[in-house]
C-alpha cells in the first residue's frame, strides 16, 4: 500500500451516556423514507435528477471499489509535509510548518481567482501533489504546458479540487442511504474521514504580515464565504452517521472540526452584505448536523449555533433577525447590492428558512416575511428578454429559478395556494423561455422542491404582475424605465448610481434594452475584482455609459456610498398599470467627487407605435467653481461597427489620434481604448451602430446629438463587455469589442449639454423616424423634434422651472415635456415634473407647484393619467364626457370658457375624456 493512502478509521468507543437525535436529518429524517421514494418514482424530473447524481459517482465508486488510493490521491492535503500550521501574507499563501501524524489539509494558493493555470479535471490531476507543488496546465504560454508551480500561483483552484471531491462524497453517502450498499458508505467515509483528520490536526491559517484580510480567512480558504466544502461535509456526516458508528469513528473527532469550521464562520467575514447570509448557510447546515446543546462538553450544539446566526450580533455576523429586515428595502423588497449578488442572498435565506423549517417545522417564513416580497421583487431588475439589469458587478443572467422553488415548497407545505400561484407563474415563465429546467439538478432540490407544479393558464405565464413601467430602488440607487415589455419591441432603460456593495465608480451610467437586445450594456467586472483590468478599467467610468469630467472622475468601487438623487420620473416607482401616453421619464442628479462637479440626467421612453420607440437622453456636467476643462460622454454599443455622419447621412471623415491616454492626463482607463478617431465638430450630428447578426434581421441604433462649440467626436473601441454572457446576445456579439462613441465638450457642458436622440430599429421595419432637429437657444434649455411617419414629437427640457419657455405657439414651464402633433391636431401632451404646458388651445397646468400628467389620444377618446391636481384646457364644441377610471374622489369641475374652449380641473387619478 502506498505510504500516503488514508489512515483506516479508528475504532473508538462511543460514550454511551451521551443521547443524540436520529440521523439523517438536514435533508430528510427515516420515517419520510417512504414518501420520498414514491416522489423518487414518480415525478419525472426527480427521477431524472437521481438518475444524473447516480451517474455523476457511480464510476469513481467503482473505481474506489479497485484501487481505493486513486481519489483519494486527487484530494488537496499536505501529503508529505503533513503542515500542521499555514501561513499567508496578504493575499497569497506562503509556506506552512509542523509535522502532524497525518496528512492535513491544504489551504488554498490565493484569495484571487486569477491564475494563469487552469484547473485541472479530476482525472487530469497528479496524485499526492505536495512538496513539489502543484501540477497545473499554463495557459498563457504557447502549447499550454503543465508545470510544477507554488500553490500561491494557482489562484483559487485548491478549494474547489477538494470541494468537488467531497461533493462527489456527499451525493454517495446519500446514496448509501436511499439504497443500503455499502460501496456509497466506502467510498464516501474514506474521502469524510481523509478530510476530517486532515483539518483537526491543521490549525487555522496564520497572516505573517499584511494583515488586512486576516479577519476574512475560512478554514480552508481565504474567505470564509469560500469554503464551501462545508455542506458537504454536513451531509456526509448525517448521512453516514449509521454506517460510521458502526466502523467506530472518533465522533469527537468528527463535530470538534464541524464546530471548528462553524465558529470561523461566526468568528470572520462581513456582517452586512451578502457574506452574512452566505456564512450563516454553511452554520446552518453544520448546526443541523450536530446533537443538542447538552450532547457536548462545551455546550455549543445544534441549539447554540442556531441562536448565533439567529439572534446574536457580533463584529463580523449580524443576527438574521437583524441583517435580514434592516437591510432589505421594504417598500421595493430590494437588497442593496448588484443584482446577481442580490438574488444570491435571497435564494441563500430561502435555504435557510427551508434548512430550519424542516426540521423544526416552526414556520420560520412568518419571521423573515420580507423574503415572501423579495424574491418575486427579483423579477424588476428583468429587461424584456427575460435577463437582469447587469449593474457593478452583475451580469446579464436569467431570474433565480432556485428561490421561487423554495417558496413554492413553503407555501404549499402550509397550505398558502394563492401564494403559491403566483410564485409558480414566475418560475413557469422562467421554463417556458428554457431558463430553467426542472431535471437534472442538485441533491437539495430532491428533498425540498414540489413534485409536480401548480398548472397555470398560459395567458398567466408572464413577468407582467412583477414589473413595473417604473421602478427605483434608492437602497442601490438604480432606475428602470419600461416602455413596452414585450421581448421583440419593449424598451427599457436604467439608470445607474454607485450605492451598496459590488458598485463601480460609474457617475450616472445607463443601459439601454431594445429590438431585443442590450444595446448599450454595462461591463461588468474584469478578470477578478482585484485584477489591473477591473481596477483600471472595468470598475471605473469609461467603462459606463456616463460623462467623465475633466478625465479623471473617479471615486471608491465596490462599497460604495455615491447614490445620485432622484428629482422628478413619471410614471411613480412601481406602477404597473397601462401605460399612460406611452412615455416615460427620470430626472436625477449627482455631485461627481473628484472634480466637484454637478451633473443632471434626464433620460425618457417615447412609443411610436406597437413596433417603434425612441430614447431621449439630455445630461449635463459642469464644475461648481467654473474652472471646467473638459467633460466626456460615453456610449458603448454592442455589435461590429459605427458610422459618423452628418445630419444629411453624409459620413464624417474622422482622423487617428492619440487623445483619451493617460500619457495626456487621463486616467488609466482611456488606455483600454483602440483604433481611436476623432474630429473636431460643432454641428449636429448623427452616428450608426451597425449590428450584424447570424439568425435574424440587423439591428440599426441610430443616434442624434446637438452640436455646440468646443466639441470633438471620437470612436473608438472598447473592452468586450464582460457582462453579455452566453445566451444574453447572439454568439456573434459575444467577446466583441464594443464600438464607442465619445463625445468631448471643452469646458462646461452644463449650458452646453450632450443632448441625444436613440432609434434602434431592425433593417426589415420600414424606419419610422424620418429626421430629429433641436430647438432653443437659452442657455438653460434643450429642446428637440422627433418627426416620424405618425406625428411630430417636440420635446422641452429646461433647468429653470420658473422661466416659461415659448416656441411657436406652444409654451412651456418645468422640468420636462412632450407634445406630439398629427399634423394640426395634438395626439399627446405629456408635462413631466412641471407647471404648463401649452399648445395653441390646448393646455395642462399644475393646480398646485407641479404635476406629472400624460394627455394621450387613443381612437375617439384621450386617456389622462395625473399625479397630482390639475387645470386641463381642451377645445371643444360642448362640454367633454370624462369619467373616473382610478384614483379617490369624485370631485371633476367642466368650465366653458370665453374662446370655445373648456376648463376641466382635475384631482389626482387616471381619466377618460370624450371630446365632442
Amino acid at each position: 500500500m502506498n505510504k500516503h493512502f488514508f489512515i483506516p478509521i479508528l475504532a473508538v468507543l462511543l460514550l454511551g451516556c451521551k443521547t443524540e437525535l436520529n440521523h439523517p436529518r438536514i435533508y430528510i429524517t427515516n420515517d419520510k423514507k417512504a414518501a420520498f421514494t414514491e416522489k423518487m418514482e414518480n415525478a419525472a424530473w426527480s427521477k431524472s435528477s437521481f438518475e444524473a447524481i447516480k451517474k455523476g459517482v457511480e464510476k469513481y465508486v467503482d473505481q474506489h471499489q479497485k484501487d481505493p488510493e486513486w481519489i483519494i490521491s486527487r484530494m488537496q492535503m499536505y501529503w508529505d509535509t503533513h503542515h500542521e500550521r499555514v501561513y499567508v501574507i496578504g493575499d497569497r499563501f506562503s509556506h506552512g510548518t509542523g509535522k502532524a501524524p497525518v496528512p492535513t489539509v491544504k489551504f488554498q494558493g490565493h484569495r484571487d481567482p486569477a491564475t494563469d493555470y487552469a484547473m485541472p479535471s479530476l482525472e487530469d490531476t497528479q496524485p499526492y501533489m505536495d512538496e513539489k507543488g502543484m501540477y497545473v496546465q499554463n495557459l498563457k504560454k504557447e502549447g499550454r504546458p503543465w508545470e510544477w508551480v507554488h500553490p500561491s500561483k494557482t489562484g483559487r483552484m485548491i478549494g474547489p479540487m477538494n470541494d468537488r471531491i467531497m461533493s462527489l462524497a456527499a451525493d454517495a453517502a446519500f446514496l448509501y442511504w436511499y439504497t443500503g450498499e455499502e460501496k456509497y458508505a466506502t467510498f464516501a467515509s474514506d474521502i469524510f474521514m481523509t478530510y476530517i483528520r486532515g483539518m483537526h490536526y491543521r490549525r487555522e491559517p496564520f497572516a505573517l504580515e499584511q494583515y488586512g484580510n486576516s479577519h476574512l480567512m475560512g478554514l480552508a480558504t481565504f474567505e470564509v464565504i469560500l469554503d464551501a466544502i462545508i455542506p458537504s461535509l454536513a451531509l456526509c456526516y448525517d448521512f453516514l452517521h449509521a454506517y460510521l458508528k458502526k466502523q467506530g469513528a472518533d465522533f469527537d473527532m468528527i463535530t470538534g472540526v464541524l464546530k471548528r469550521f462553524a465558529d470561523q464562520e461566526i468568528l470572520y467575514g462581513v456582517p452586512d452584505n451578502n457574506w452574512n447570509i452566505f456564512q450563516a448557510r454553511f452554520v446552518t447546515y453544520l448546526a443541523l448536523a450536530l446533537e443538542s446543546d447538552s450532547h457536548y462538553k462545551d455546550g455549543k450544539g445544534r441549539q447554540y449555533y442556531l441562536n448565533e446566526i439567529m439572534n446574536h450580533t457580533t463584529i463580523r455576523q449580524f443576527a438574521l433577525k437583524e441583517a435580514v429586515v434592516d437591510i432589505y428595502d421594504p417598500v421595493t423588497g430590494i437588497w442593496p447590492e448588484s443584482a446577481n449578488y442580490s438574488m444570491s442572498v435571497c435564494k441563500d435565506m430561502l435555504d435557510i428558512v427551508g434548512l430550519i423549517d424542516n426540521a423544526e417545522n416552526n414556520h420560520i417564513l412568518d419571521t423573515f416575511a420580507i423574503l415572501k416580497k423579495a424574491a418575486p421583487a427579483t423579477a424588476e431588475y428583468l429587461f424584456p428578454n427575460g435577463r437582469i439589469t447587469a449593474f457593478g458587478d452583475a451580469k446579464y443572467v436569467p431570474l433565480t429559478a432556485q428561490s421561487f422553488e423554495m417558496l413554492i415548497s413553503l407555501y404549499r407545505k402550509y397550505g398558502e395556494y394563492e401564494a403559491e400561484k403566483e410564485i409558480t407563474q414566475l418560475l413557469q415563465k422562467l421554463i417556458d423561455d428554457s431558463y430553467y429546467n426542472r431535471g437534472n439538478k442538485s441533491m437539495f432540490s430532491l428533498f425540498f422542491y414540489v413534485d409536480r407544479l401548480t398548472e397555470i393558464p398560459p395567458q398567466d405565464i408572464t413577468y407582467d404582475q412583477h414589473t413595473s413601467n417604473l421602478i427605483y430602488a434608492p437602497n442601490v440607487s438604480w432606475l428602470m424605465q419600461r416602455n413596452g415589455k414585450d421581448r421583440e419591441n419593449g424598451m427599457a432603460c436604467t439608470l445607474v448610481g454607485s450605492f451598496g456593495n459590488h458598485a463601480h465608480a460609474n457617475g450616472i451610467s445607463m443601459e439601454l434594452f431594445a429590438k431585443g437586445l442590450m444595446l448599450a450594456p454595462e461591463s461588468s467586472f474584469g478578470v477578478s475584482y482585484g485584477t489591473r483590468d477591473n481596477q483600471e478599467y472595468f470598475a471605473r467610468f469609461p467603462a459606463h455609459n456616463t460623462v467623465c469630467v475633466d478625465g479623471i472622475s473617479d471615486y471608491a468601487m465596490m462599497r460604495s456610498d455615491y447614490p445620485y438623487r432622484l428629482t422628478a420620473c413619471y410614471p411613480a416607482s412601481g406602477d404597473r398599470d397601462s401605460l399612460t401616453g406611452n412615455i416615460t421619464f427620470a430626472k436625477v442628479t449627482f455631485t461627481e467627487p473628484k472634480t466637484n462637479a454637478k451633473q443632471e440626467r434626464l433620460t425618457s421612453l417615447i412609443r411610436i407605435d406597437s413596433t417603434s420607440a425612441y430614447a431621449v437622453d439630455i445630461f449635463r456636467s459642469a464644475h461648481h467653481d467654473g474652472k471646467d476643462r473638459k467633460h466626456e460622454y460615453f456610449y458603448h454599443s454592442i455589435g461590429q461597427d459605427m458610422d459618423v455622419m452628418n445630419v444629411a447621412g453624409e459620413k464624417l471623415d474622422l482622423s487617428p489620434t492619440n487623445e483619451l491616454s493617460s500619457s495626456k492626463g487621463d486616467m488609466k482607463g482611456y488606455d483600454y481604448f483602440t483604433d481611436k478617431m476623432a474630429i473636431s465638430y460643432s454641428r449636429d450630428f448623427r452616428t450608426r451602430f451597425n449590428i450584424r447578426l447570424e439568425k435574424q434581421e440587423d439591428v440599426l441604433m441610430d443616434l442624434w446629438m446637438k452640436g455646440y462649440p468646443g466639441r470633438t467626436v471620437f470612436t473608438t473601441k472598447a473592452p468586450p463587455s464582460n457582462a453579455l454572457v452566453k445566451g444574453s446576445i447572439p454568439d456573434e456579439l459575444l467577446n466583441r469589442p464594443l464600438p464607442t462613441l465619445i463625445v468631448r465638450q471643452e469646458g462646461e457642458a452644463w449650458t452646453r449639454p450632450f443632448v441625444s436622440v436613440f432609434y434602434p430599429h431592425t433593417t426589415a421595419e420600414a424606419q419610422t423616424i424620418a429626421s430629429v432637429d433641436f430647438f432653443g437657444e437659452r442657455n438653460d434649455f434643450a429642446g428637440i423634434i422627433v418627426k416620424s411617419v405618425q406625428r411630430t414629437d417636440y420635446i422641452f427640457n429646461s433647468t429653470d422651472e420658473q422661466t416659461l419657455i415659448t416656441y411657436q405657439d406652444m409654451h412651456f414651464q418645468g422640468d420636462y415635456a412632450v407634445v406630439g402633433m398629427n399634423g394640426d391636431s395634438p395626439e399627446l401632451l405629456f408635462l413631466g415634473n412641471g407647471k404648463t404646458i401649452r399648445k395653441g388651445n390646448w393646455c395642462i397646468t399644475a393646480e398646485n407647484k407641479i404635476v406629472n400628467l400624460s394627455l394621450c389620444k387613443k381612437k375617439d377618446l384621450w386617456e389622462i393619467d395625473a399625479s397630482d391636481a390639475a387645470r386641463l384646457v381642451i377645445p371643444a364644441k360642448t362640454p367633454p364626457q370624462i369619467t373616473k377610471i382610478a384614483g379617490s374622489g369624485e370631485k371633476i369641475n367642466i368650465e366653458a370658457q370665453a374662446d370655445g374652449t373648456f376648463l376641466i380641473i382635475l384631482e389626482k387619478g387616471k381619466y377618460q375624456l370624450k371630446q365632442l
